[in-house]
């Protein structure tokens, strides 16, 4: 229960993953020039291992030529117990001219996105692992080659899928809190004036490990001017990795100011038992 009083009650909102307008999902949308808006916010994740907790604070500045400047700051219990991880992640998206398309895709805007989380302070050693693993000394069975590469597979194991400190390991492209890079591309249709469908192809390239492909989905409708309902999606492209469903809800208190909540569960064994995530948007 304290994780979920810290994320609401420092927050009440969330960047979440990497979405501007969404949770997890990154949109096409561009400020106008020199415009900016910010976020802030929090995440809250059950494993049954153990749990993370994330509070978030990011800038949306609009350049010219299309580009949009992103910078997100991260600060995060990833299940230790204590406020220990920072990260700061700076990215660039840049949304391609119209297209001039007729038809149902007449509303189609595409965007490309990229960007490095660096972490600043954090226990994330490689790309998997989350706290140090517990070996066995295999000195000792030198003399019985066997046991000793037994030994040795069972350290290699156990440093491979560590849950140490009941924090979660990562692999995939859910690699928030340690040092990668990450490139988006992004498609959103607007079939009708209520309804947003925006799709993203992932890349991820951890610095210790080799590239990793996902996806990330959204589906939004307005159904007065001031409440939408929706679902999200993120996942890796590996059918066993970890799948998340969102249903979110979208209020829009006023031109500047909209909050949305969002509540997922995972569709896979390593995926999250629960994950909590909101967003609040200020517009300036």
């Amino acid at each position: 229960m304290k994780p979920l009083i810290i994320l609401f009650g420092l927050s009440l909102s969330a960047y979440g993953h990497h979405g501007q307008d969404f949770l997890v999902t990154i949109d096409a949308g561009k400020n106008d020039p020199w415009a900016f808006r910010s976020t802030f916010g929090g995440e809250y994740t059950e494993y049954a291992s153990g749990y993370e907790s994330s509070v978030t604070q990011s800038i949306v500045l609009g350049l010219p030529h299309r580009m949009t400047f992103i910078s997100i700051l991260r600060y995060a219990d990833d299940g230790a117990g204590s406020w220990s991880s920072f990260s700061a992640t700076p990215m660039l998206q840049w949304t391609l001219p119209d297209l001039d398309l007729e038809g149902p895709l007449s509303s189609l805007r595409l965007a490309i996105a990229g960007g490095w989380e660096f972490p600043i302070n954090g226990s994330h050693k490689d790309g998997h692992d989350h706290g140090s693993a517990p070996t066995m000394d295999c000195s000792g069975l030198i003399g019985i080659p066997p046991l000793f590469q037994a030994c040795q597979m069972a350290n290699q194991n156990a440093a491979n899928h560590t849950h140490g400190d009941d924090r979660h390991g990562h692999d995939g492209i859910h690699r928030h809190g340690e040092s990668h890079g990450f490139l988006r591309f992004v498609g959103e249709l607007r079939p009708t004036p209520k309804d947003r469908i925006v799709i993203n192809s992932i890349t991820v390239f951890p610095e210790n490990d080799s590239p990793q492909w996902g996806y990330a989905a959204a589906y939004r409708h307005r159904f007065t001017d001031r409440f939408a309902l929706g679902l999200e999606a993120t996942g890796d492209l590996d059918a066993n990795g970890e799948h998340l469903l969102f249903l979110t809800g979208t209020s829009y208190v006023s031109p500047h100011f909209t909050l949305t909540l969002g509540a997922a569960t995972g569709l896979t064994d390593d995926s999250p038992d629960l994950t909590l995530q909101t967003l609040l948007s200020l517009r300036f």
